[in-house]
């Protein structure tokens, strides 16, 4: 069974000129730490691809120390990116997390489980864990979804 994890980085400074080199704010920083923890319990030796953006990689490195996987820079990956093109890139995975932003971590979810783009919101730090057999737009379904505030 092939596995996707979708995320939406932690909490940024607001915005500004110079939007990739936004960071996480001290509640970004905690919500990657309890996204990394939960994360750590469902998923082991994933690849772990991410936006280059500074935020984006600050969430990716605290799912990094939970010992979920390595942690590779995807260009297409930055909030502009093409949910079909990263889809076509994640064909060759089996056991993948993809850290990035709004609006392509909604298009992208909606492409692998319902086969069409369209708009979702999703919450900082919020995880998106799917299943099927394999990594391929329509070819998934929702296995679990976590975000900050679900552990009480």
């Amino acid at each position: 069974m092939a596995r996707l994890v979708i995320v939406r980085h932690g909490a940024a400074e607001p915005g500004r000129d110079g939007d990739a080199l936004r960071r996480l704010t001290a509640q970004g920083v905690a919500q990657a730490e309890a996204a990394g923890a939960w994360l750590a319990s469902h998923v082991s030796g994933a690849h772990i691809l991410s936006s280059p953006f500074i935020r984006a990689i600050e969430t990716a490195t605290a799912i990094e120390r939970s010992a979920v996987g390595f942690i590779k820079e995807l260009e297409l990956l930055v909030p502009s990116g093409s949910p079909h093109g990263v889809a076509d890139h994640l064909l060759s995975h089996d056991n993948v997390v993809v850290v990035s932003h709004l609006p392509l971590v909604g298009r992208l979810a909606s492409l692998m489980t319902e086969g069409t783009v369209f708009d979702q919101p999703w919450s900082t730090a919020e995880c998106w864990s799917l299943e099927g057999d394999l990594i391929a737009p329509g070819c998934m379904s929702v296995d679990k979804v976590w975000y900050p505030g679900l552990d009480g």
